[in-house]
This record gives structure tokens, C-alpha cells and sequence, in this order.
């Protein structure tokens, strides 16, 4: 018999994530449908590289945040993510300079069910560029499970630091949200059982099976998993006269 376990294709949920449908502009967020500038000195929008340290992390285009409002809002942008309850996504995004911000620049990121700076949401990994030169971007990623199917993940940044001479800011590129499943392990226990565990996520993830690696029709087990120390556990008979695969999945 062969068992086998595997992870899912994971699939960007964030529409344009990267910033490639363009067109460079102010304002210019192609698919993102949050978008409320600062309420003085708000400058924001898309850019195309252009070497030096107008670069962008994946592609040619890239989002920046110069304005520098003097009322505490901030330039504010946010893309609909539609998601399943109680999921584990793993969101990544990129973060860079453009040159010196010295003066209190600031990129917060958060993801709920309200646009703009809020404690209702979660609050995700900010970003603090204090630097004389500019600084190459950077990789911003967590885990977080969805409590909620409807939500909006937020960016909201600020320059901060060159007055009405706006020249420097901060840069995002490459931002991603993904339906991640934990990694399933097997073991055999005598004398004839099989163990399944995958890292407890507090997560409504089951066990399904099915003959073929391409089938399109697999069935989820009833089997409840218990919690077993920092893992989830399921425990089955071994089957007899066949070969089975097996993986994880969320309702």
C-alpha cells in the first residue's frame, strides 16, 4: 500500500498584488478597491522603476508612500479578500525606501472588517524606516487565521519627514495572502493503525482520502481530530487491498 500526503496549490488571493497591472500615476491602484489619501499632503500611488533606488522588488512597478500629513492620517490603501472561516492564510508583503526618512515614516498593516487605522483589527508586522541612505526592501510575513469571510487588508503609511519637499518615501511591492495547509504527517502503530498529525492551528482543517493523486472527487473523512499535546491527531484503521492518498482540507 502507498500513502501519501501533500499541500495544496496556494493561490494569491490579493488581485494585482504586485502592482503589474498598472499605470504608474498618482491614486493609480489597479484592483484595489480602498484607496483614501491623508486629509493634507497626501501623495501616493504607483510607480515604474527606474533604477537606482526606484526599484521595484518583483516586476517593474511598485506602490509608494510620500505624503506627509501634519493631522496624524495617513495615505491609506486596501484590497476585498474573500476568505474561509477559521483558515490559516499566510500574508506576505515587501517593504522598502527610496531614499532618507529620518523623521518619524511609518507603514502599519493591518487586516479586519474596517478600512483604516483601527484597533478592531489585526494588527500586522509595521514598518519603521529611520535611515539616512535608502533601504532595500525587506520581507514582511505572518500567519493569522480568518475569523471573519469578508475582509480588507490595509496599508496605511506616511512619510513624514521631507516637509513640502517630497522626494523620498516609503515602498511596497509584492503583497500576497494565502490559504495555507500545516504540514500532515504519517505514522504506522501496531499492529495495524495509522496516525495522522499536523500542527494544531485551532483550525476546522479534516482529513480526506481518495485513490488517485488527480481525482476531482475526494472524501472527507468524519473523523474528528483530537488535540494531542501542540498537534492535532486522527488515528484509522489501516485499510486492506488497496492503496489510498491522503491530505488535508478546510470546509
Amino acid at each position: 500500500m502507498l500513502f501519501a500526503d501533500f499541500a495544496l496549490a496556494q493561490t494569491n488571493l490579493v488581485v494585482n498584488g504586485s502592482f503589474e497591472a498598472g499605470p504608474a500615476g498618482q491614486n493609480q491602484f489597479t484592483g484595489w478597491g480602498w484607496v483614501a489619501g491623508a486629509d493634507n499632503n497626501s501623495d501616493f500611488g504607483v510607480a515604474q522603476a527606474t533604477g537606482g533606488d526606484e526599484v521595484a522588488q518583483q516586476g517593474i512597478y511598485f506602490a509608494y508612500f510620500r505624503g506627509h500629513p501634519t493631522d496624524n492620517s495617513q495615505d491609506c490603501l486596501g484590497t476585498d479578500l474573500a476568505l474561509k472561516v477559521g483558515g490559516l492564510y499566510n500574508i506576505t508583503y515587501w517593504l522598502g525606501t527610496d531614499g532618507a526618512l529620518t523623521n518619524g515614516a511609518a507603514m502599519w498593516a493591518q487586516i479586519g472588517t474596517l478600512f483604516g487605522l483601527s484597533p478592531q483589527c489585526a494588527a500586522l508586522p509595521p514598518f519603521f524606516p529611520n535611515s539616512a541612505t535608502a533601504l532595500p526592501y525587506q520581507e514582511f510575513s505572518t500567519n493569522w487565521i480568518a475569523d471573519n469571510a469578508s475582509v480588507i487588508l490595509s496599508f496605511l503609511g506616511v512619510n513624514a519627514t521631507n516637509g513640502l519637499a517630497v522626494t523620498n518615501g516609503i515602498l511596497l511591492d509584492n503583497v500576497s495572502v494565502v490559504l495555507i495547509y500545516p504540514p500532515l504527517t504519517l505514522t504506522f502503530s501496531e499492529p495495524g493503525s495509522l496516525v495522522f498529525t499536523w500542527p494544531f492551528t485551532n483550525s476546522p482543517y479534516r482529513l480526506q482520502s481518495d485513490i488517485s493523486l488527480s481525482s476531482t472527487n475526494w472524501t472527507t473523512l468524519t473523523n474528528a481530530p483530537i488535540n494531542v499535546g501542540t498537534n492535532n491527531q486522527i488515528t484509522l484503521a489501516m485499510p486492506t487491498n488497496t492503496a489510498l492518498f491522503y491530505r488535508l482540507t478546510l470546509p
